[in-house]
């Protein structure tokens, strides 16, 4: 009896410790899992933080482009406002025109009627901010001019505006930035020979 009795007391203990091996096993596989949630979800919200980053860099880009686009048409549109009462001031004629091309004299800039040029830069803006097409972002709100500097034969100025990101930056309360933008240009004669305007050579 002592010896069947020691035999069934081994056994149960051998079930028991068996037992704990087990539970202790499932424990550790249950905490592994636990852990590996955890990094599918950190990895989970790294990757789409870094969407949206890339969705807002990518806004600012073109954004940007369509900043400049508008200061350059600005500033085109302000450099052809022509100064009429000095342009025409000693103007060649068919005796004067021969002599310029012999002596090979350069040519006098064309003049810019610089109040007008401030009215048709700002025109032009306001043009590009109201402007519904494809050449305007709807990211970029209204755009601003911030200086014009004209000298009477060119003109420089400088524009910003504020692009709202298609997102929020995550972990920030940053959702939306200014650009800035400048351009500048001038008129030059095109050489040539013109007849009644039309260019012959």
């Amino acid at each position: 009896m002592d010896v069947t009795s020691r035999s069934i007391d081994l056994s149960h203990k051998s079930i028991a410790a068996r037992k704990r091996l087990t539970d202790g096993a499932r424990k550790r596989l249950t905490d592994e899992s636990g852990s590996l949630s955890v990094v599918i979800i950190g990895l989970f919200i790294i990757t789409v933080a870094s969407l949206m980053v890339m969705s807002d860099i990518a806004s600012v880009f073109v954004a940007k482009r369509s900043l400049v686009q508008a200061t350059e048409a600005a500033a085109q549109r302000g450099v052809h406002t022509l100064d009429e009462s000095a342009y025409y001031v000693g103007k060649g004629n068919m005796f004067t025109a021969p002599l310029a091309a012999l002596t090979a004299r350069p040519h006098r800039s064309i003049p810019i009627d610089c109040n007008r040029a401030v009215f048709n830069v700002m025109l032009e803006l306001h043009n590009w901010s109201n402007d519904e097409g494809a050449m305007k972002r709807n990211e970029l709100k209204g755009i601003v001019l911030t200086d014009l500097q004209c000298d009477g034969t060119s003109i420089e100025i400088s524009t910003y505006a504020e692009v709202v990101f298609p997102f929020r930056v995550p972990f920030t309360r940053m959702d939306s930035a200014f650009l800035t933008a400048s351009a500048g240009t001038t008129n030059e004669v095109q050489e040539g020979f013109y007849l009644f305007g039309i260019r012959l050579h």
